[in-house]
């Protein structure tokens, strides 16, 4: 939605968060003059009109648009009758995307390894002295970042694709599992949803060629073909053509590694070559909550993959950790995942697990020859973790689940498993 479509129009801002507050101030910075309507739970300082999400639809007639924030389901009861009401429900990535810029954006997204992938894209192309901003999904809001960027990498969730307008240069999707049942209400919704992105009309669009659902996908370039960029036996390859070794590349497992063929296919279509891309990525630091090492303590290594919060990010950590003795701290809010390909895994790799939150009964009971153990909190399984870790193991908290059960976020989690290693 163009700015000049918003200046006479009567404007909502549904949430407060970071997005919210960001596009807050965006929208004063160019309408100084104008009274802004924010809805929310709490009312905030200053001269904005407050309505509370109780009493939305007692005054949905002194709205002409509103602009959501991405944690409200586009499936909100509200929003459909807002739709219907003849509201113009946008959000603040739709706004962005139709502001003025010359740079290119390249917008990924995929179930897991988005914000890694994201980031390490953003390290690869700083490190080769591009002009290049970051933002989206992985915390900085987009409003927020300066339009004079030659390339902009562009993280979006299911959220953000979901009723996403424009295309961007580049469109990247990296794998597809069932997630976000909660606000999608179906998985074939999100799935729909998170494939948004490939059908606004990229001239690339940059998919997994190991994942089915998007074979058929137009304007189409593979990472993880034979003839593409891929990885075998420690080595990336441009088809027959080896660009190096991945034993400098320093994220553990091979779905990093499909990461890194992915951040590649992106540089090769910009034009950049392989060599100096791969070179770059040996030095990127890695995000915190995502295999993050710390330790060893005690002689125990402990390992934060709180990022992890569906089964196959959890199964991914374990292949990554196969060599290893690992203890396995599993377990948050259910939403419905099936967890039997998980429960494989653990009994196979021999992992000890402990399972905990909601998810963990229902896990602790499809496991039979695996060692297991039920907690009732983070701290308790920390604590038996401990106990029963030999010298030399490893004690990996990867949940396969969300952390809104009993933590504000995945963030607040890992820190706090962090904090009890250490204690």
């Amino acid at each position: 939605m163009h700015l000049s479509e918003l200046e006479n129009k009567r404007i909502a801002i549904w949430g407060m968060g970071r997005e919210g507050k960001t596009t807050l101030a965006f929208l004063k910075g160019h309408f100084p003059d104008k009274i802004f309507t924010i809805i929310n739970n709490e009312a905030i300082d200053g001269k904005e009109y407050f309505i509370s999400e109780i009493d939305l639809l007692c005054h949905l007639d002194a709205i002409d648009v509103v602009i959501k924030s991405p944690g409200i389901s586009y499936y909100h009861q509200a929003v459909e009758l807002m739709i219907d009401a003849g509201i113009v429900v946008t959000s603040a990535t739709n706004i962005w995307f139709d502001l003025p810029k010359t740079g290119k954006v390249i917008a990924i997204t995929g179930s897991n390894g988005k914000s890694t992938t994201s980031a390490l894209l953003y390290h690869i192309m700083t490190k080769l002295g591009l002009k290049v901003e970051l933002g989206g999904n992985i915390g900085t809001p987009l409003l927020s970042l300066p339009l004079d960027a030659d390339y902009y990498v562009v993280e979006l969730s299911s959220y953000q694709t979901c009723d996403l307008k424009s295309a961007p240069d580049i469109a990247v999707l990296l794998n597809l599992y069932p997630e976000h049942i909660q606000w999608h209400k179906t998985h074939d919704a999100y799935f729909h949803d998170k494939c948004n992105l490939l059908r606004r009309g990229a001239p690339i669009n940059i998919v997994n060629a190991g994942e089915p659902r998007l074979a058929d996908t137009e304007n189409k370039v593979c990472f993880n073909a034979r003839d593409k960029v891929h990885f075998e036996s420690g080595i990336i390859y441009m088809g027959d053509m080896p660009v190096g070794g991945t034993d400098k590349f320093p994220l553990l497992g091979e779905h990093n590694l499909e990461n890194l063929c992915a951040a590649l296919t992106i540089a090769k279509e910009l034009g950049l070559i392989l060599t100096e891309c791969l070179k770059a990525s040996y030095d990127y630091p890695g995000l915190a909550h995502r295999l993050q090492v710390f330790g060893p303590i005690g002689e125990i290594t402990y390992i934060n993959d709180s990022i992890s919060t569906d089964p196959e990010a959890t199964i991914a950590a374990l292949e990554a950790l196969k060599d290893q003795n690992v203890t396995l701290i599993v377990g948050g809010e259910d939403r419905a995942q099936d967890y039997q390909a998980l429960g494989n895994v653990i009994e196979k790799t021999a992992t000890k697990a402990i399972c905990v939150y909601e998810t963990g009964p229902r896990l602790f009971d499809q496991l039979n020859s695996a060692e297991k153990y039920k907690a009732a909190t983070l701290e308790e399984a920390v604590k038996k973790a401990k106990d029963i870790t030999p010298k030399g193991g490893t004690i990996l908290l990867s949940p396969a689940a969300p952390s809104y059960d009993a933590f504000k976020d995945f963030e607040v989690r890992g820190d706090l498993f962090m904090a009890l290693a250490k204690s």
